[in-house]
C-alpha cells in the first residue's frame, strides 16, 4: 500500500486531482480483467469531475472499459471465451500504444525523483 500511496500522490499532483479513487481487483470474483492483481488510481476533482455528484457510478464505468482489455493483451484469456460486449463509449476510445505508455511512464518518472 505504500507504493499505491506514493504513486497516487504523483498521479494526483501531475493530473491536478483533489483526491483519488483507488480500486483493487484481485481474482475473477472481484472483476479482475487481466491475470494479475492490479489497482486503478483515478485522480478526482471537485470541479469538472463527471462523477462528482455520483461517486459510486465510477465503478460500473471501470468495469465497462475493462471488458476490452484482454483483447489488447497477448496471451490473456477471455473470462468467458465469448466475444466481449462493445460499449458505445469505447468506440471512440483508441487503445494507447506501448510507445505512448512508455513516454508517459518516462514523463511521470521525473516526479518520483522529486521526492514526492
Amino acid at each position: 500500500m505504500r507504493s499505491i500511496k506514493r504513486v497516487g500522490s504523483v498521479i494526483q499532483k501531475v493530473y491536478g486531482g483533489d483526491a483519488l479513487t483507488i480500486a483493487c481487483q484481485d481474482g475473477k470474483a472481484a472483476g479482475q480483467s487481466v491475470p494479475h492483481v492490479h489497482f486503478h488510481l483515478l485522480p478526482r476533482k471537485f470541479q469538472g469531475d463527471p462523477f462528482a455528484e455520483k461517486n459510486d457510478e465510477i465503478y460500473p464505468e471501470l468495469e465497462k472499459n475493462e471488458l476490452s482489455i484482454p483483447d489488447h493483451l497477448p496471451n490473456a484469456p477471455s473470462s468467458s471465451g465469448h466475444q466481449h460486449l462493445r460499449v458505445d463509449a469505447d468506440d471512440d476510445r483508441v487503445p494507447r500504444t506501448l510507445q505512448e505508455m512508455e513516454e508517459e511512464a518516462r514523463y511521470l518518472e521525473e516526479f518520483f525523483s522529486e521526492g514526492t
